[in-house]
């Protein structure tokens, strides 16, 4: 029988401050979902906000809008779900980095949607779904890198955790 090692383990609940918790656990996912049944089922509105209706939603290319929303439900579930089951700082970590990475991509498609970044800052010519856009994403990706900012290295919350478990 291979011998077993421990390990210590930060909580998150006792690292992460609350609000970004909630925001993290409840708040966000409900966007995520929100956002998945909108490409799921209303397709040409998504078109029209992410574009400012120059390009037409074009029915041939759904398949598109079903990844995009699939990708949205598992943002969801590792939020809703995944984050409520283990409570370790540093696995929330890897999945504010990995959320961050989405934002990263969905920003630049934003950007791209706008007319690329020659029409994106003249912020005066934004229209109120480009502002809905940015709004949406940029103060959830701050809570994201406060998370990521949260030290792991001091002992308040931290647990010994069987190996085999991580």
């Amino acid at each position: 029988m291979a011998p077993t090692s421990q390990t210590t383990t930060t909580s998150a609940t006792a690292t992460i401050p609350l609000v970004y918790r909630i925001i993290l656990l409840y708040i966000e996912p409900l966007f995520a979902i929100n956002g998945a049944l909108m490409v799921f089922f209303q397709p040409a509105k998504y078109a029209a906000m992410m574009t400012r209706a120059s390009v037409p939603y074009d029915a041939p290319s759904q398949y598109l809008y079903t990844q995009i929303g699939g990708a949205w439900l598992y943002f969801a579930f590792n939020q809703a779900v995944i984050l409520r089951l283990y409570d370790d700082v540093r696995l929330w970590q890897l999945l504010c980095v990995g959320m961050l990475l989405s934002d990263a991509g969905y920003s630049w498609s934003v950007i791209q949607g706008l007319g690329g970044w020659s029409q994106w800052i003249k912020i005066g010519e934004w229209e109120a779904s480009d502002w809905t856009l940015m709004l949406a994403t940029l103060p959830l990706a701050v809570v994201r890198v406060l998370v990521l900012l949260q030290s792991a290295a001091g002992t308040k919350g931290e647990v010994k955790v069987d190996e085999k478990r991580k």
